[in-house]
């Protein structure tokens, strides 16, 4: 599969940032997934082998949805990620800078509102951003309470994991998360493993005052594959943040929901103000 090209610009701490632009009509700004990039969570679509291991099909992903939908769609490599710069400086990571990347990619691309879209990690990020002005809706997916702080008294004990995982190769010491080596073998350009590790050792649970916060007036879609985790009613994200709906589409699991045609319909209908 060939690769797109990518424009960038640098973020204010001078980390170079990826992005690229496809379609025209509706702004819509799609923030990716840890590990994943926006090509291989957003623009590739994916089935399962049966082993857990992700392979790329031909068929529709989100971004191809939402450009048929009439779409301008935005979407950014995180840092540590993808085209974007990989520093191995640990005071580079963090979720705030991360949102703050795509508070500058709004601006730099000179857009005064546009929908967001965030996946799993993505949505972490997403929630940052509900009070921004420029945010018109936000689908958070891929995402449960679990990411709440003060739901998951362990969450920073898993992270931390992860981190040295990816930074001192303990795979097998800890199988539970080879599915992140997994899917960070997918990114096209080739995962930097330690700025991945450094990623997860910056990154903490979402302030649960940073939802209740979100405007009441700001409608916010929480969706998941049917055999995601957030599926599951006691998960429920949306019980946190004023007004928000909660939708499971189709029967996919976390890696494959981007890839479902029901998923993207979901997608597609709330970015439209189609929702029912």
């Amino acid at each position: 599969m060939g690769q797109p090209a990518y424009d960038s610009f640098r973020a204010r701490d001078g980390v170079s940032i990826a992005y690229r632009v496809s379609g025209q009509g509706i702004p819509v700004v799609a923030v990716h997934g840890y590990t994943v990039t926006s090509t291989t969570n957003l623009a590739t679509h994916y089935s399962d082998d049966g082993s857990g291991n992700l392979v790329a099909r031909s068929g529709p992903t989100i971004e191809s949805a939402l450009v048929e939908a009439g779409c301008q769609v935005v979407m950014l490599d995180l840092r540590g990620h993808g085209h974007s710069g990989r520093p191995h400086d640990p005071g580079s990571y963090g979720l705030e800078k991360c949102a703050d990347d795509v508070r500058s990619l709004v601006a730099h691309l000179g857009l005064d509102q546009a929908a967001l879209i965030g996946y799993s990690m993505g949505a972490w990020i997403s929630c940052h951003l509900l009070s921004d002005l420029w945010v018109s809706k936000a689908g958070l997916c891929g995402v449960g309470t679990y990411y709440v702080e003060g739901q998951r008294p362990d969450f920073d004990a898993e992270l931390d994991t992860i981190a040295k995982c990816f930074a001192d190769g303990l795979w097998d010491e800890y199988p539970d998360y080879e599915f992140f080596r997994m899917t960070a073998g997918l990114d096209p350009c080739g995962p930097d493993h330690t700025a991945l590790g450094l990623f997860a050792a910056a990154a903490r649970p979402i302030p649960l005052s940073m939802l209740t916060a979100a405007p009441a007036s700001l409608p916010v879609m929480v969706l998941n594959g049917g055999a995601d985790f957030g599926a599951d009613p006691d998960d429920d994200l949306t019980r946190f943040i004023p007004g928000a709906r909660r939708v499971v589409a189709g029967d996919s699991h976390h890696g494959t929901a981007p890839s479902d045609p029901n998923f993207q319909a979901e997608l597609v209908r709330f970015v439209l103000g189609q929702e029912s």
